[in-house]
């Protein structure tokens, strides 16, 4: 559905291995780098305090909108280099929803040509063939949403250090602007899908735990309130000194992982691995839900332990990590953003368990209301499902 009849494969998560998808890659990695990582780190903070901070504090009901905002907010800026509202955002918003149904439209049950390949050859008058003209709405969206931010950073008379200035400028010292500011512009569309909903998602997930186990935050604030104090905020050079919100992190991304069966795979050559053949251009995808959930390496897998992962104030070592598991895949696809997307998480929820405690909503009587998780398969990313009746996120300051 998503790279054959909507036609996005200018996307190199999509592309297949080879030539194309390299000048792709390269060029995300070469701005995502070790080199640039303080500056990006440096607007990280900058947006998550005066963007997420304050707005939980003026609102913290309103959580899920917080967290999208802000995370969307981070992807503009490190990508375009656009200035981006504190709430609602108009493009935060149409990006959420543009990739919000591209990541539905790529999962195996969303539309039956991802099962039947050769439907999309049929006409699209033919009874069935809905789906191409939803298609034809999605790719009018993607193409919209690959252009006109891209456009709108160039134009800007100063633009602040972003994906799109550096690589443009050090494209334009090469001699090579026309043929690679169209690569450029293909990369940075792909930043906010990376970003957003596996960033958001996983910092639901984060809450809710802190929801379940009220003692396992409170060991966390202890733990930052031991090596920050109250005179500041958590920073970057903090997260190395905190294990137990490691370990935090880590049963977050295995209790819930954000891509239960991650991207398919399609093998280039048939094999045969363990006795198993396996035919050339066959979809493979890999049971992350099974890995992480498997009882005979995580006893009690629906339970919510990050202890799991601490032995004597140290991470374990001989234990699957599902921060190399779960979040940011493995082989020579594995995720390049990993060195920004890793350190936003452990920061993000160092912020809120050192400034807020968590707890469920109170009823009309003022007792809590009881927390039942929920989680859900509409697309290749877990989102939470949590009825309003059931559970309301509260998150109060200390």
């Amino acid at each position: 559905m998503v790279t054959d009849v909507i036609g996005l494969r200018e996307w190199f998560a999509l592309m297949p291995y080879g030539d194309y998808w390299r000048i792709h890659r390269r060029m995300f990695q070469q701005y995502f780098s070790e080199k640039n990582l303080p500056q990006i780190q440096e607007k990280v903070l900058e947006l998550f305090r005066k963007g997420l901070l304050a707005n939980l504090l003026k609102s913290p009901d309103d959580v899920t909108e917080h967290l999208r905002n802000c995370v969307g907010a981070i992807a503009i800026s490190i990508t375009y280099g656009l200035p981006v509202q504190r709430r609602n955002d108009p493009l935060v918003n149409s990006s959420e929803e543009i990739f919000a149904v591209m990541s539905s439209a790529a999962s195996p049950g969303k539309y039956f040509v991802n099962i039947v390949p050769f439907l999309q050859y049929i006409p699209d008058w033919m009874p069935g063939a809905g789906f191409k003209q939803v298609a034809k709405e999605i790719r009018k969206e993607v193409q919209k949403l690959t252009v006109e931010p891209f456009n709108a950073s160039l134009q800007m008379a100063t633009a602040p250090a972003c994906f799109i200035t550096e690589t443009m400028q050090r494209l334009s010292r090469k001699g090579e602007y026309e043929l690679q500011s169209v690569y450029t512009k293909q990369t940075a569309a792909m930043v906010f899908g990376a970003v957003s909903e596996t960033t958001v998602t996983t910092l639901k997930t984060f809450i809710l735990g802190m929801l379940m186990r009220p003692d396992v935050m409170r060991k966390a604030q202890q733990e930052i309130d031991n090596l920050v104090g109250t005179d500041r905020l958590v920073d970057f050079a903090d997260v190395p000194h905190l294990p137990y919100l490691s370990a935090i992190i880590k049963e977050t991304l295995r209790w819930n992982p954000v891509t239960p069966l991650v991207f398919p795979h399609q093998t280039t050559e048939e094999d045969v691995y363990m006795g198993y053949y396996i035919p050339k251009e066959c979809a493979v995808f890999v049971n992350i839900y099974a890995t992480l959930h498997d009882e005979e390496v995580f006893p009690d897998p629906r339970e919510f332990k990050p202890e799991r992962f601490i032995k004597d104030g140290r991470i374990r070592d001989d234990i699957l990590d599902p921060e190399f598991v779960a979040s940011f895949g493995f082989g020579r696809r594995i995720c390049p953003g990993a060195r920004v997307a890793r350190p936003l998480l452990y920061i993000a929820a160092a912020s809120l368990v050192h400034l807020f405690d968590i707890a469920p909503a109170v009823d009309h009587d003022g007792n809590p209301i009881k927390v039942i998780p929920q989680f859900k398969q509409a697309a290749l990313i877990s989102p939470l499902s949590v009825s309003q009746q059931a559970i309301r996120e509260n998150v109060s300051l200390v």
